[in-house]
This record gives C-alpha cells, sequence and structure tokens, in this order.
C-alpha cells in the first residue's frame, strides 16, 4: 500500500489537516492512520471551549483566526456543533495580576479588537450573583470567547474527509516511522511498511514517542488532566469562571447546553506516560473548590467523570511545519499545551499550505519547530486547567 501522504493521528489536529489537503488537492492519496477510534485522545475528552485571549501576540492572532473559521464551521462542513458566546470570566485577587491583565489588554487584546471588560467586586455580583467570590479585586471578561461541541466538530472533519474521498485506517498503531537515504520512505504498522511521500504527525501525547523513533526530540510533556460533569440544571452559567485564587489550584467552571455543570482544577499532576484513569484526589479538590465559589453546587450529584491531556511544550506553545535538518517529507502538528482543539481550524488551514505549496504563512512561522534551538521561544503563560 502507499499513500502520497500520512497523517498519524485521528484527532482534531490530524483529522483538521486531512481535510484542507483533500479540499487544497483532491487528487492527493491521503490517508489518516488513528492507533484507537477518531477523537479517542484529548480532541473528545476537553473542555469544548474557544478563546481568543492568550498573553502572547502570536496565539492571539492565530486564535482570533482559529475561532473566525470555527464559528463557520457549520457553513463549512454541514455540521452544526452548536457554538455559544458567552465569554470568559477570570476572577482576579492580586495586585500584579490585575496588572498584567490590564497591560496586556491595553498592548495586545485592544490592538487586535477584542479588549476585555474589567469588572469591580460590586459588578461581578451583581451579574453573577450565585458567586462566592471573596476579596475579590477585579472581574476579567472575554465576551469575544465560549464553547462549542468538541465531537461535532472533530467528526465534521472526519466525515466531510472521507466524503472527499480521503482514507481513515481507526484500531491502527504506527509501530515508527521509516527512513530510507535520508527521506521518509513511509510508517510500520505491525512490521508492514506503509509507503508515503509524507508523513505528518499529530498524536498528540504519543508524538515525542513516535518522533524518537527516528532519533528526533521534541520538547513537549504530556499532562493528565482530568474533568467532572455534575447534574443537569436551569442554564444559569453564562460564562466559563476561571478562579485565579492560588488555593483553587486553576479551578474552572462552566456548564453545558444541556444544564451540565462541567469544570475542572489542575490537581494532582500526572505527567508522563500515563492511563486515562481518574482519582479521589482530584474529586475532592475540586469539589472543595467549586464549592467554595458556587455554594449552590453542593446539592449536585456528580454524573461523570474522565481525563484526557495536555501535550505541553517547552513554551506552552504549538509545534507545526518542520525542521529543514528532519529527513525530507517529515512534518508535526503537535504539542498545543491544552488549545489544540481552539486552534485546530486554523492549524488545518496552514498545514495544507505549507505542505502542498511549500509556503509558510507568517502565522505560522512563530511555531515552526526550530523556534526552540534558534532561541525565539513563543512563552505562553495563559493556560487554563
Amino acid at each position: 500500500m502507499k499513500h502520497d501522504i500520512t497523517i498519524v493521528g485521528g484527532g482534531v489536529i490530524g483529522l483538521s489537516i486531512a481535510y484542507y489537503l483533500k479540499k487544497k488537492a483532491p487528487d492527493l492519496d491521503i490517508a489518516v492512520y488513528e492507533a484507537k477510534y477518531i477523537g479517542y485522545g484529548a480532541s473528545t475528552r476537553n473542555g469544548s471551549h474557544i478563546r481568543v485571549h492568550f498573553w502572547s501576540e502570536p496565539n492571539v492572532v492565530f486564535a482570533i483566526k482559529s475561532r473566525k473559521m470555527m464559528l463557520s464551521l457549520a457553513k463549512e462542513t454541514g455540521w452544526n456543533p452548536t457554538p455559544y458566546i458567552g465569554g470568559y470570566l477570570w476572577l482576579i485577587y492580586d495586585e500584579d495580576t490585575y496588572q498584567a491583565y490590564k497591560h496586556t489588554n491595553r498592548d495586545i487584546w485592544s490592538k487586535y479588537g477584542v479588549a476585555v471588560e474589567f469588572l469591580d467586586p460590586e459588578e461581578v455580583i451583581e451579574r453573577y450573583p450565585y458567586l462566592n467570590p471573596g476579596k475579590l479585586i477585579t472581574g476579567v471578561l472575554g465576551v469575544q470567547d465560549g464553547k462549542i461541541h468538541h465531537d461535532f466538530v472533530t467528526y465534521a472533519y472526519a466525515y466531510k474527509f472521507k466524503n472527499m474521498g480521503g482514507k481513515i485506517y481507526e484500531y491502527t498503531p504506527i509501530n515508527s516511522i521509516v527512513l530510507e537515504e535520508g527521506r521518509i520512505r513511509g510508517v510500520d504498522i505491525g512490521g508492514k511498511i506503509i509507503e508515503s511521500e509524507k508523513v505528518i504527525v499529530a498524536a498528540g501525547a504519543w508524538s515525542k514517542s513516535l518522533m524518537e523513533s527516528i532519533g528526533i526530540t521534541l520538547p513537549l510533556t504530556p499532562s493528565r488532566k482530568e474533568l467532572s460533569v455534575l447534574e443537569p440544571v436551569n442554564f444559569f452559567i453564562k460564562p466559563l469562571i476561571i478562579d485565579m485564587r492560588p488555593s483553587s489550584r486553576g479551578l474552572y467552571v462552566c456548564q453545558t447546553p444541556r444544564g451540565e455543570v462541567m469544570g475542572s482544577v489542575d490537581y494532582p499532576e500526572v505527567q508522563g506516560v500515563y492511563e486515562f484513569n481518574n482519582t479521589i484526589k482530584y474529586l475532592s479538590t475540586y469539589a472543595r473548590a467549586v464549592i467554595r465559589l458556587i455554594p449552590a453546587l453542593k446539592y449536585l450529584r456528580v454524573l461523570r467523570i474522565w481525563s484526557g491531556d495536555y501535550n505541553v511544550s517547552a513554551d506552552h506553545s504549538h509545534i507545526m511545519g518542520r525542521d529543514d535538518e528532519w529527513p525530507d517529507g517529515l512534518y508535526v502538528a503537535t504539542g498545543y499545551s491544552g488549545h489544540g482543539f481552539m486552534m485546530a481550524p486554523y492549524t488545518g488551514l496552514l498545514m495544507s499550505e505549507y505542505i502542498i505549496e511549500d509556503k509558510i504563512h507568517p502565522d505560522m512561522e512563530p511555531f515552526l519547530p526550530t523556534r526552540f534551538k534558534e532561541g525565539r521561544l513563543v512563552k505562553e503563560m495563559m493556560v487554563i486547567g
């Protein structure tokens, strides 16, 4: 078997790349290989949110354009991912953080037309009377942010790609990348070589080990995250709320369109290779933090808990493209550090331009893998969860 392009990873990143490649070059034989099932990893194990507010300017630019594409996905694919732009609300408790948000709003967010609103404590209580925010300095409301259903986005790309003649192979793990005379020959599947002119590694938390099969080390650390869903009630939590108190351990909480209350804390920290399991440490810590912030939630029952992952890069920004020192025909799109779902549409578009036309878009250039050895990191500290 032989393909023109092989994509390793059937998550939202790999499928977005596959779709835009097939759209741009319909005659190419393009295949997606997934070790489990479509969306098995972080693509369907996340909080289903999109935002444009990041600390670094390249991420803000990228996110704004990806958000625009995400909101037009129903027209693009025929699948409606039910977007809801209810905003993000950061609750700020110290002066240094408050000043950092003011400076970023002035210098970056306002520049790109996504300025935030600063709410004094009284305004926060008035707008969100269900909160018990404690000694709050300010609330920062990003009205452009919101939620969108991850399953519909992931499967929309898969459905359209297959309908255009693309190939998806589920439950087909890739053992390694195969080289021949300094360039890509293909991939190894259970001892059988599938030949391919180009290989794109978009395997999320498994990208690092796959690249290491040919001696390339990417600065990535998988980190397990847990998330819980409480029983549905009448919709009242409109924004996603982030509690910035250190004692809240990165608490965020929101409500799904069905009324289920969903949220997480950044605890316990589990890095490296892991299974998708859950812990009482997480649930007890989350329960204490979320009930302190929204006391009424103590009456709700837990419906389910699941875990996913953040594939964290050294600067908390994604890695896309290739290094010219790599074997010819090898590309990556990985290391999104918790932002892969929201960055997927624009990633797919830019990667397709790069692979088909050998064109590096200015919005893609900051995220090339060469930045680590060149010392031009895209440091992104606004990581939620």
